[in-house]
């Protein structure tokens, strides 16, 4: 017998088991594993399918892991570029070259995969929601059409956008304004060969520009790159930076073209701004918030699909299945998410990487200039420059 029997046993008739809000990465993949257990999920976000978006646009080593446990990993290989080495560069030299599984794939393309594996138990509802109501029995969901929806439980994975937490009593607390932006865009060779490398991170020589570092990495047969930086949208900087990435990657990483070859930026430039937030309040009861919702993770940590797929692993396989095999969905139930041991330690890491990065960046102390030199000057007195940038490079180690 089903573990959640209870809910099915003693829920209105058109009750389900669970309503997710929001379709993006962690909705979906939270709808996907909940669907697959066996639970009756009813999903809704406005949109058919999931546009074209610029964030995350590569799979770090943990967050494959993840993907691999869910079963999901192999949804996603048809979109995306498979990195078997990762080259890191400074001054226009490598030091350091290390095996790594990583996967460069459009957003987009992650989360589209992802709803084509929804179970027939899901059903997805198209729609905005206009009004959430809770308690710790049921909860009701109003769409934008009138149409009203109910469960015992209901998840927010409606991203950083929305105001559903808002109408719920809950506040966000902005931790730091205008913490990073990234910029996006394909490069190329300049002769139209295919580059050398799967992934090269190049970090700077100078931190005037408050830049942290610049990656790029292969995407299907595209070669994408991401530079993160420690500013705001509105500088002139960063408005210039868009209208000629070209010269601008020429001035801020001068001898880029050592490492990778002669290269042009290929593409138009897109840009996401972060300012670091989390929602704040007493657990609610019947509502639960995870990914970006709840809080949100400064890209250039890398750690915010670990965030997302450790938020959806923790709801859904220790959580949910305990809380739908009794009566009642209190707030005592929901503070066991937020409390959970693996929860905590992500979001800390990527708090804590997040203050680092930017002090690893923007810090003019004689601390973080020691710390600059020991991190990347010194580590390169120790090797030597490749040949020539398309000749096999060997690390600092290797030489």
């Amino acid at each position: 017998m089903s573990q959640h029997v209870w809910a099915l046993n003693s829920s209105p008739a058109s009750a389900v088991d669970i309503i997710v809000v929001g379709a993006g990465l962690a909705g979906t993949t939270a709808a996907l594993l909940l669907g697959k257990q066996g639970y009756r999920v009813t999903l809704v976000d406005p949109r058919s399918s999931f546009p074209a978006l610029f964030k995350a646009e590569k799979i770090e080593p943990e967050q494959a892991q993840l993907l691999r446990k869910f079963g999901l990993l192999e949804h996603l290989l048809p979109h995306a570029g498979r990195i078997h080495e990762l080259r890191a560069a400074y001054n226009g030299r490598v030091f350091r070259i290390r095996p790594i599984e990583q996967y460069g794939i459009r957003y987009g393309d992650m989360v589209n995969s992802l709803r084509a594996q929804l179970p027939p138990s899901v059903e997805r509802k198209l729609g905005r929601v206009t009004r959430t109501t809770n308690s710790p029995d049921f909860q009701r969901v109003r769409l934008e059409s009138g149409e009203e929806l109910t469960a015992r439980l209901v998840i927010l994975a409606c991203g950083a956008g929305g105001q559903i937490w808002a109408r719920l009593g809950l506040r966000r607390q902005l931790i730091h304004k205008d913490q990073s932006i990234v910029f996006g865009f394909d490069v190329a060779r300049a002769d139209g060969k295919p580059f050398s490398f799967d992934a090269v991170t190049y970090y700077p020589t100078s931190y005037k520009d408050h830049i942290s570092y610049l990656t790029l990495f292969r995407v299907c047969q595209t070669t994408r790159a991401n530079l993160f930086a420690f500013r705001s949208l509105t500088e002139p900087w960063a408005r210039q930076f868009v209208k000629e990435p070209g010269p601008m990657l020429e001035r801020c990483l001068p001898k880029l073209s050592r490492v990778i070859g002669e290269y042009c930026v290929a593409s138009k430039v897109e840009t996401g701004h972060i300012d670091l937030y989390r929602v704040d309040g007493q657990p609610l009861p019947g509502v639960v918030l995870i990914g970006d919702a709840a809080q949100n993770v400064c890209p250039s940590t890398g750690k915010g699909l670990s965030k997302v797929f450790t938020d959806v692993d923790v709801l859904c396989s220790e959580c949910v299945p305990v809380w739908l095999a009794t009566p009642r969905m209190g707030c005592d139930k929901i503070q066991d998410f937020y409390n959970h041991p693996r929860k905590r330690a992500i979001d800390s890491r990527a708090r804590d990487a997040a203050v680092y990065l930017r002090q690893a960046s923007t810090d003019r102390s004689l601390r973080w200039r020691i710390h600059r030199l020991l991190r990347l000057y010194i580590p390169m007195q120790f090797g030597k420059p490749s040949r020539r940038p398309d000749s096999p490079v060997r690390s600092v180690r290797e030489s």
